[in-house]
């Protein structure tokens, strides 16, 4: 009997849960698979990598007022239907999750095949909280991979079944502390805020930059993604200041930028941490104020508990302090050398091959 080859990679809304799975099914087409990705229309945008089949359903989140949940219930009924054609169509080998709502209705018929068809439902979980539809399908997953070695609502009964594999990712290993140069004339900062935007982050940032001397000022090179309704704000702020910046709403080139970044103020998510391991950069920052279950303070005291990152709170801005922050990470050297060298104690597994193995493991 000819082997079954055929996975499914469910996702969708955010980057952060789009472009690890675009990833991982990338690494397993160039091993052979035929992989397909099925996602929602929020997900599309990050998925113009994705070397397989790509297959768009509708899906919706239920929290809003009735006539919202009404419209919301409809779409998911449009997106079980596709989700049976789908999966009939394929008969996937195994059903890998990672995360987001859109995922529901592709694990929950993945579920019934799974009686009829022989099919392995796994789960990768980005965030140090699980989020909903992982939690639900818990009990029904034959493996949990996780992005961080402990995830704070997982139960003790599903440990068995749970490998710390860390977040596929285009960069294999990091990128080597004694090749990066911090003894650059300007200090780099990237500022940035992920998928789920960023004005937050740069109009507080404007109001401590404003603080600066002139002398420190003229220390810093700054590279800014800003939103497009920001931009005329930010240009007008900096050229007052004397500034010099790089400003774009979006950056295509990300990791080149990053290799040169000195210091990065950014949101926590799971995508944006595991970035700021691989490269070294110590960071202050964002975390989103109402992410799921707080999974974005979760992931960013994760790196302050290692004496990595900072983290400043947007309901709780404390100007002068903050002030105080910045000014002690770009005028000691010694500050950022410390931090660059705790996140070269963070070990980066290879979770391409980590969760190829266990999936390989399984058909034995």
């Amino acid at each position: 009997m000819k082997k079954n080859n055929n996975i499914l990679i469910c996702t969708g809304g955010t980057g952060g849960h789009v472009i690890p799975a675009v990833n991982f099914g990338n690494y397993l087409i160039l091993k052979g698979y035929r992989c397909s990705l099925m996602l929602d229309k929020r997900g599309i945008k990050y998925a113009n990598n994705f070397k397989g089949n790509i297959i768009s359903i509708q899906s919706s989140h239920l929290s809003g007022n009735f006539y919202f949940k009404v419209k919301s219930t409809f779409s998911l009924f449009i997106g079980l239907i596709q989700s049976i054609f789908y999966i009939v169509k394929i008969i996937p080998r195994h059903c890998i999750s990672f995360g987001s709502y859109a995922s529901f209705t592709p694990l929950l018929i993945s579920i019934f095949f799974k009686f009829i068809k022989k099919i392995d439902i796994h789960i990768h979980e980005q965030n140090s909280v699980m989020g909903r539809v992982n939690l639900f399908f818990l009990p029904y997953s034959k493996n949990i991979f996780t992005n961080f070695e402990h995830i704070n609502n997982i139960k003790k009964e599903f440990y068995h079944k749970t490998y710390h594999v860390g977040l596929p990712s285009l960069t294999k290993n990091k990128i080597l502390f004694d090749k990066l140069d911090i003894n650059k004339e300007k200090i780099i900062i990237f500022i940035y805020g992920g998928s789920q935007g960023s004005i937050p982050i740069i109009e507080y940032f404007l109001l401590i930059f404003n603080e600066l001397t002139k002398k420190e000022i003229e220390k810093i090179k700054l590279i800014i993604q800003s939103p497009y309704q920001l931009t005329e704000k930010v240009k007008e702020t900096l050229t007052k200041l004397n500034a010099e910046y790089q400003l774009k709403d979006y950056y295509n080139n990300i990791h080149e930028i990053l290799i040169k970044t000195d210091l990065a103020i950014t949101r926590a998510g799971a995508g944006t941490i595991n970035d700021l391991i691989v490269y070294q950069i110590p960071s202050i920052l964002f975390p989103l104020p109402h992410s799921m279950n707080n999974h974005q303070i979760k992931n960013a005291e994760y790196l302050e508990s290692k004496q990595c990152a900072i983290i400043m709170h947007e309901n709780i801005f404390d100007k002068n302090k903050n002030l105080e922050i910045l000014r002690n990470l770009i005028n000691d050297i010694t500050k950022r050398t410390i931090m660059k060298k705790a996140l070269n104690n963070i070990p980066v597994p290879n979770a391409n091959e980590l969760m190829l193995k266990v999936l390989l493991d399984e058909e034995k």
